[in-house]
């Protein structure tokens, strides 16, 4: 194992992270839909989760609609093909391809960078941003007796515009759902991420 190969998987797990950044921010739809959980949940937070549970339900079902929207947009299919054993088949194909190519290296490489960066580094960016914006609200307006839910709502809100969604299409990436060929299921040429 060569310092040479293992900056090259690390360099192929920061791009699967920025790859995912720039997919999901660039699809204004799945942006929107992300909104619903962000705002139900936000409200739920306010309320300190003493809420009817058909917001839960909500919350988990646009969730899994933004999962499965997300499949489509990463595999550049259309939405009713996702019914088809055929769509399902190919990306089966497509999966393997691709997981046997990055298996073990850059899958490890893809989940540390999952760990350090998504997880870690983007949930520690959201408290500052949360503790900066409180502390320069908390001097603009009297909402001290409010604090914990008005900073649990703006947490909460983030990280379901952001460190959730990024986490899906992070890992379908990492799993190596990706667009597929209409007639084999084939990858397209070209398409094949950190091949190295």
């Amino acid at each position: 194992m060569t310092l040479k190969k293992m900056k090259n998987w690390s360099i192929a797990g920061v791009n699967t992270f920025l790859s995912s950044v720039v997919f999901f921010y660039s699809h204004a739809t799945l942006v929107l839909i992300s909104l619903i959980p962000s705002l139900f949940r936000s409200f739920q937070m306010w309320h300190n989760l003493d809420t009817p549970v058909w917001i839960e339900i909500v919350v988990e079902l646009t969730r899994i609609v933004l999962f499965l929207l997300i499949i489509v947009r990463l595999s550049e299919i259309k939405v009713h093909e996702l019914f088809q054993k055929e769509t399902w088949n190919r990306l089966g194909n497509i999966r393997s391809i691709r997981m046997g190519q990055n298996w073990p290296h850059i899958f490890i490489a893809q989940l540390i960078v999952f760990i350090i960066i998504l997880y870690g580094l983007m949930n520690l960016l959201i408290h500052l941003v949360v503790n900066i914006s409180l502390s320069t609200l908390t001097d603009s307006f009297d909402i001290q007796k409010k604090y914990e839910a008005v900073y649990n709502t703006f947490l909460f809100f983030l990280k379901n515009m952001s460190v959730i969604p990024l986490s899906m299409v992070y890992i379908l990436k990492m799993c190596g759902i990706g667009p597929i060929g209409k007639s084999t299921g084939m990858p397209d040429a070209g398409i094949i991420e950190h091949k190295i």
